[in-house]
């Protein structure tokens, strides 16, 4: 970069030394137990992609029927035959199979110093470059888990929008309490199931109402999502706005769980673990989704997340020669400048998802979050594998 001798004192700098000015980029959520790994993950072999395959479970529940001959064809339902003293075959069931894609990613960070800058300032500023390339790659690391929860988001999204229906229990998973695998995985904070133009989303806290209970209501009837199998805790990430708007509600616990060596603040007895980060809870912008304002636009959506533990995978990739330094003696009219190359690289994966996206290169933030048209992510797995509940909400 280029510098003059106007851009600080030289008296100044002949007696003091330089000291880092603290980051405060969004807090990050990539460090937390919201990332997990899977051993089935090969994050080092061919390839741009690698795929996990599993059993799917065995169909609903259903009782035997009357066959004159072998059930070879069987049925993909769970098929439980009474025995009997005849001829009738028993039913039989299928074992079926699925497969999940996860997708490479390789990204590289280079900084420059010229030699005129070394020489005026009196310091290494490779040193500096040095220490903070720790947060040059976990800020990055957040990011690309970010896009894959736009990118969840953007899959449900879509889901809830190709969904017939004039109610958001139509749609949503969470606001239906049905455990549809065919609905979207998502709450709407909304005063009326209907639809409409979006006018009923409501914020995610209640200030208005007096009851606790009442102020919380969107937070508890999201975990609904997962219906019968309601999660013992979640994780709720959610922007500073509805933080706030969750403490002056006074719905914060008195004391604090300690997971590893982060201290989270929670809700309702430790149920509901708080993540603030201001890259969350954010405007969707305008916008026009059949699933959340019909045929109109609106410019008050808004998405936060509730999510288990382990709700997306990470796995670090090997690559070659990670840091390599670059010396070109002729710029500078030939007093020189250096890089600083730094390389690495990860798999990022929504669990209970497949990564749809181009397959053919390393994976961007933009092919991770796709979009609500043209999602990247693929739902494979049913609720109990999923981890990632978007909540739309005023």
């Amino acid at each position: 970069m280029a510098i003059s001798s106007s851009a600080f004192g030289t008296l100044n700098k002949a007696i003091s030394a330089y000291s880092d000015e603290m980051y405060t980029r969004a807090k990050k959520i990539v460090s937390t137990d919201l990332v997990g790994m899977d051993a089935n993950i090969n994050a080092n072999g061919e390839d741009f992609i690698g795929q996990v395959r599993f059993y799917k479970p065995l169909g609903a529940y259903a009782v035997g029927g009357t066959n004159a001959s072998a059930d070879v064809s069987g049925s993909s339902s769970t098929v439980v035959n009474v025995a009997s003293q005849d001829e009738n075959y028993g039913g039989t069931t299928n074992i079926s199979t699925e497969v999940q894609t996860y997708i490479k990613t390789v990204r590289t960070h280079g900084a420059n110093e010229y030699l005129v800058q070394s020489v005026i300032s009196g310091e290494d500023g490779m040193a500096k470059i040095a220490r903070d390339f720790a947060e040059t790659r976990a800020e990055d690391e957040d990011q690309a888990l970010r896009a894959c929860l736009q990118g969840v988001m953007n899959t449900e999204l879509k889901t809830a929008n190709d969904i017939t229906g004039t109610k958001y229990s139509d749609r949503f998973a969470g606001n239906s309490v049905d455990a549809d695998g065919t609905k979207s995985f998502g709450y709407v904070a909304a005063s009326s199931d209907t639809i409409g133009t979006g006018s009923s989303l409501e914020k995610l806290v209640d200030l208005s109402a007096s009851a606790p209970g009442q102020r919380v209501e969107h937070i508890i009837r999201a975990m609904g999502a997962w219906s019968d199998y309601t999660p013992d805790f979640v994780y709720m990430v959610v922007s500073p706005e509805v933080y706030l708007d969750i403490k002056v509600a006074n719905l914060v616990d008195d004391e604090r769980v300690t997971d590893g060596n982060i201290s989270f603040e929670t809700l309702l007895g430790g149920v509901i673990r708080v993540i603030v980060s201001r890259n969350f809870g954010q405007s969707l912008g305008s916008v026009t989704h059949a699933a959340l304002s019909g045929t109109t636009a609106i410019t008050t959506a808004k998405v936060s997340y509730m999510m288990l533990p382990g709700s997306l995978f990470m796995h670090s990739t090997a690559v070659p020669n990670p840091v390599a330094i670059d010396r070109n003696e002729g710029v500078g009219s030939g007093s020189g400048r250096t890089t600083a190359w730094y390389r690495w690289g990860y798999v990022m994966h929504a669990r209970g998802y497949s990564f749809t996206g181009t397959q053919t290169a390393f994976a961007t933030n933009a092919t991770y979050a796709g979009s609500a048209t043209t999602p990247a992510w693929e739902r494979k797995s049913d609720l109990l594998n999923l981890g990632i509940l978007p909540i739309f909400h005023a």
